[in-house]
C-alpha cells in the first residue's frame, strides 16, 4: 500500500516522491537560451542514480560540481556556426544552455560521486553513505 499526501497544485504523490524532491529539489535556473533536459532520479540499495537526457553534447560539454550540499549541472553549446560573410534569410540555431541544480541529502558520499555521458544520456551516480544503505536481515541462533 502506497501512502499518499496531497500536492498543493491538487495532485496527489506517494511518499516517496515527496521524499526524492525534498532531497534532490527540482530548481532549474535559466540561463540564456534554456533547454531543460528530462530528468529520470532513480534509487537502488547502494546509490541513486541522475539521468539527463541531452542529446547531441559531448561529456566534454558539461561542468558538474558539488557545493553545500547541492549538485549543479550546467552546460554551454553552440548549435551552429556563423560564417560572416553569409546572410541569413531565417536561422533557428543558437546557443543552448542550461543549469540544473538538485539539493542532496547528507546521506550521499560527494567524495565519490561518478559521472558519464553515452548515447545522449548523462548519468550520475551519488552514492549511499554506508550508514544510509538498507541492513538485510540476519538469522540471530538461540544459544
Amino acid at each position: 500500500m502506497t501512502a499518499l499526501a496531497f500536492a498543493p497544485n491538487g495532485v496527489h504523490k506517494s511518499s516517496l516522491s515527496n521524499v526524492i524532491e525534498q532531497w534532490f529539489g527540482n530548481d532549474s535556473l535559466r540561463q540564456g537560451n534554456f533547454k531543460n533536459p528530462s530528468t529520470n532520479i532513480i534509487e537502488n540499495d547502494d546509490n541513486y542514480v541522475i539521468e539527463l537526457s541531452v542529446p547531441g553534447y559531448s561529456k566534454d560539454s558539461f561542468e558538474i560540481n558539488v557545493e553545500r550540499n547541492q549538485l549543479h549541472v550546467s552546460t554551454s553549446k553552440s548549435m551552429g556556426e556563423t560564417i560572416e560573410n553569409d546572410t541569413y534569410k531565417m536561422r533557428e540555431f543558437s546557443q543552448m544552455s542550461f543549469i540544473k541544480s538538485f539539493h542532496i541529502s547528507n546521506d550521499i558520499d560527494t567524495d565519490k560521486i561518478t559521472a558519464r555521458c553515452d548515447n545522449g544520456i548523462l548519468s550520475i551516480v551519488l552514492p549511499k553513505k554506508d550508514e544510509a544503505k538498507p541492513i538485510p536481515p540476519r538469522s540471530i541462533s538461540i544459544d
